[in-house]
């Protein structure tokens, strides 16, 4: 669901579900531009660390906008009266095939949930089609003309966004992605560049006490509305976030090139890629896979490419977190579509691939036992050569299921934060066979409280060594 952490320091926070949409699209404008003579006081030194620590310059400064809670709102969240038929009929659709796939219940409101998780989680943007950088801002974010160092941070994030899109051109970066997965991967680079950053202002320059309030500020407040949207939705929102800092790592660990070379002309292609790095260093690319044909008399509504995240969470309400996880590391490629059959009936169809035909088949007999799961409608998973192909309908508002949970996405993306632990402190070991190898074998619960996951870790820290 192309795809389809709680914290956002924006910049790359995608606006439409499972679409790809974002803050950090816009018109490409490269002549012409009314640009700011000098930087905002507010922010000249800031930008200043953030050149010395990307090592390349602004060509110019950046228009920045300090704006309160209710006036940046208003920016982030979309009216439902502007919403055209054809974005009517998108939310819909989505929500229909969410709930055809066991990822949603009841009456979705993707439109909603949309405007809930924008309005909560994003504390910033930069727009490449205005150019500018706006920071939502309380009152006593700003005393005397200095920011809060809560704010300075999130002044950082957005400033490496701006000078990526000066280095790179983030508009047509992302227009030139081949597909969704791509385009995940990107923004997955995107954020996790400018978090680093962030991340190394903060470790330069804030004092204990600074430290704190920056964690209190990003730990944000307990929306009780954000608590009713799908956690597939809420964990797609946010992953860019978790796996790209581990990502970037990765590459700044393979040299000073790596990096730029990363943004222009050896892009990482999946997420995969940006959850397992290995991946991307030996180009495993996503395996060829045809899109799903509908049933007869059917129409298309709508369509994208499954994930590997995606992927785990189908299968995390079958199987518990840990084999879930190990099931997802096995991903090769999806696609999916939804179709609208008949006067009021909605039916979605998937292909999926693995990383090998020994892989496919073992995913396959995976969504044979998915297939069993109550709530679902007319589900059937058949075989074909290369792939093989789920097929479910929508079972309407009145089917109540259990859902994936916050704990659930901590399994994929506390795994991504243990690899980078992990390389920092035992370095002669591979990071991602220690971090996969306990979070395939224990729940997250448990290696809280498992004696058993610390014997294990220490098992894995002696048998992954690099030679």
């Amino acid at each position: 669901m192309t795809s389809i952490a709680r914290r956002v320091a924006a910049g790359a926070v995608a606006l439409t579900v499972l679409g790809g949409g974002s803050w950090v699209l816009g018109e490409w404008q490269p002549f012409a531009y009314d640009w700011p003579d000098k930087w905002d006081p507010r922010v000249a030194k800031l930008a200043d660390y953030v050149e010395r620590h990307a090592d390349y310059e602004f060509e110019h400064p950046v228009r920045s906008r300090f704006l309160p809670d209710k006036e940046f709102e208003k920016l982030v969240t979309d009216d439902e009266d502007d919403l055209t038929d054809e974005d009517r009929d998108y939310y819909e659709a989505t929500g229909r095939l969410l709930r055809s796939l066991g990822l949603a219940d009841g009456e979705v409101d993707l439109f909603r949930d949309q405007n809930t998780l924008n309005a909560s989680g994003i504390l910033a943007y930069y727009s490449p089609k205005d150019r500018e950088m706006v920071i939502r801002t309380n009152p006593d974010d700003v005393v005397d003309g200095e920011l809060s160092p809560a704010l300075r941070a999130t002044v950082v994030h957005e400033l490496v966004h701006a000078l990526q899109d000066q280095r790179f051109g983030l508009v047509r970066m992302r227009e030139r992605a081949e597909d969704s997965g791509h385009d995940e991967a990107l923004t997955a680079l995107i954020e996790g560049h400018a978090m680093s950053i962030e991340s190394k202002y903060t470790s330069d320059n804030f004092s204990e006490e600074e430290q704190a309030q920056y964690d209190e500020v990003m730990e944000g407040d307990d929306d009780p509305a954000v608590s009713e949207v799908p956690e597939i939705m809420s964990a797609q929102q946010f992953s860019p976030y978790v796996f790209g800092p581990t990502f970037v790592e990765a590459l700044e660990r393979k040299g000073d090139e790596a990096l730029i070379d990363a943004f222009m002309k050896k892009q990482p292609k999946s997420l995969e890629q940006t959850i397992l790095p290995s991946k991307y260093f030996t180009k495993d690319d996503p395996e060829e896979i045809e899109e799903p044909k509908g049933p007869k008399d059917s129409e298309l509504a709508v369509w994208g490419q499954i994930s590997q995240l995606d992927l785990f969470f189908l299968l995390v309400r079958t199987w518990d977190a840990p084999e879930a996880l190990r099931l997802s590391d096995l991903w090769g490629n999806g696609s999916y579509a939804g179709f609208d059959v008949g006067d009021d009936d909605f039916c979605v169809v998937l292909n999926i691939r693995g990383e090998s035909d020994e892989a496919t088949e073992e995913l396959r007999e995976a969504f044979t036992e998915w297939a069993k799961l109550p709530g679902l409608r007319s589900p059937k998973v058949t075989g074909d050569e290369k792939y093989f192909r789920i097929e479910a309908c929508d079972p309407g508002p009145k089917v109540s299921i259990e859902l994936p949970t916050e704990v659930d996405t901590r399994q994929m993306f506390w795994r991504s934060g243990d690899i980078s632990y992990i390389w920092r402190s035992e370095p002669d070991t591979d990071a991602e066979c220690v971090a996969t190898g306990v979070y395939t074998e224990f729940t997250t619960e448990e290696l809280q409280t498992d004696e058993r996951a610390v014997a294990r870790y220490n098992e894995l820290i002696a048998d992954c060594r690099r030679d």
